[in-house]
């Protein structure tokens, strides 16, 4: 992959057809970059490094606080008034590119970006960061989720729990204890039911797809076939509020609950670990377990995403952006976001460095990216996370006890509501 540095020395004369770079007018323009408020300090040392690293860029960067989650919706209000640069997941791609808010990245005179992007990252980050057979996005980092347990409460040093914690089943099933301090039970298992980046995780299990194989036909969800009518009835059975064992609430909320042993073990993302878990003595770490269907094991199969920063395409320094955005998504910065902030880089020499090869954690995060199915990035993915939640609180609520009639009837509806609005 070329370097910045290597980039910086050939010389952008002139305002580019890509953007117009600062120098063109005599007073120096403004870029901005936006990332999360716990990325700020690393964002800045990066920036200031790439200033330094092009003397020859003239426009002041700014860099400023803005959540990755929620940038779609707010560049798509005002995208004139949205930051150059903008940090985004990989699934609001497809509905940012359709929209038209996102330049397309290409190789030009002085550097191959596209070129660069598709050698240099997993394959899957490449994939997630087109839409329509262009490309939009810099790939940053790789993520999905696992399973955390604390040892207070499933102390896997005294004995061997890895058949017990490869189960859901058998979580269920134990005899918990008191959390430290009550009379009230620990409770054993969580997952946000009522979040569709988690609910998927037994229609994967027993095969069922989402939008196709591969993620791109609209048409295409099979939750309610027969295979998928197994996993609503098992999780009527054990992924319910009265059952007492199986707790569901914000992926936050349940990892405090296991850091403070009300809760044996919960599922949540990989980022938990720069966050709640952070030094925790007592807390550690797997892929996720399995569910037992018509007598077999069937392991969990999480979603996953990326990170990418893609550039405003109302950007009036699309050159200036497309060079930064490269810059912070290179192979040694993503090794620092791996170092300084717990989050798995997408390049692939940077997966292959033994700061990230030879880490526990990350060791534990590849093996569910490998055992995960990326989110789908065709815009009507949008759809489907309201119809998820709705099936899911249904489930956990309670609602859907009774007959397979009724839970059939609620996977056809579901459904049904994937398509109704295309």
């Amino acid at each position: 992959m070329k370097t910045i540095t290597k980039i910086a020395t050939l010389a952008l004369c002139g305002c580019l057809s890509m953007g117009a770079l600062a120098g063109c007018g005599g007073k120096a323009e403004e870029v901005r970059v936006w990332g999360g408020a716990e990325d700020q300090t690393l964002l800045k040392k990066i920036v200031e490094e790439f200033k330094a690293a092009n003397p020859d860029v003239k426009e002041n960067i700014k860099v400023e606080i803005q959540d990755s989650w929620d940038a779609q919706s707010v560049v798509a209000k005002d995208p004139e008034k949205a930051a150059d640069v903008v940090l985004i997941p990989h699934d609001q791609v497809g509905i940012m590119a359709k929209a038209g808010l996102l330049s397309e990245i290409r190789d030009g005179t002085a550097a191959t970006f596209a070129t660069d992007i598709k050698s240099s990252n997993d394959p899957a980050t490449v994939q997630q960061a087109t839409y329509g057979g262009k490309l939009y996005g810099f790939p940053l980092t790789m993520d999905t989720y696992i399973m955390y347990y604390t040892t207070d409460i499933f102390n896997d040093e005294k004995q061997d729990l890895s058949a017990f914690l490869s189960s859901v089943d058998a979580m269920l099933a134990a005899d918990m204890p008191n959390i430290p301090g009550s009379k009230e039970t620990a409770t054993a298992f969580g997952f946000r039911m009522e979040d569709g980046f988690y609910f998927n995780m037994g229609f994967f299990a027993v095969g069922c797809t989402l939008f196709g194989e591969n993620g791109d036909d609209v048409d295409a969800c099979n939750w309610n076939n027969e295979n998928g009518l197994k996993f609503m009835q098992y999780a009527a059975e054990n992924f319910r509020q009265s059952g007492g064992k199986f707790k569901s609430d914000d992926a936050k909320n349940l990892a405090t609950a296991v850091l403070n042993n009300r809760l044996g073990a919960c599922i949540s993302g990989g980022w938990e670990m720069q966050d709640t878990f952070k030094n925790a003595k007592n807390i550690k770490y797997r892929t996720l377990p399995s569910i037992m269907i018509d007598g077999e094991e069937k392991p969990l199969i999480a979603f996953s995403n990326s990170k990418q920063y893609i550039v405003n395409n109302m950007s009036t320094h699309k050159g200036t952006a497309m060079r930064l955005a490269a810059y912070i998504t290179s192979e040694q910065n993503q090794l620092r976001y791996a170092e300084e902030r717990g989050y798995y880089p997408s390049n692939k020499n940077a997966q292959q460095n033994a700061a990230v090869k030879d880490d526990p954690f990350f060791k534990v995060i590849r093996a569910q990216l490998d055992l995960s199915v990326p989110v789908p990035v065709i815009p009507e993915i949008s759809r489907y996370w309201e119809a998820a939640k709705a099936l899911g609180s249904s489930v956990y609520n309670g609602s859907l006890e009774g007959t397979p009639e009724k839970l059939q009837d609620a996977l056809d509806k579901f459904v049904d509501d994937l398509k109704s609005t295309l």
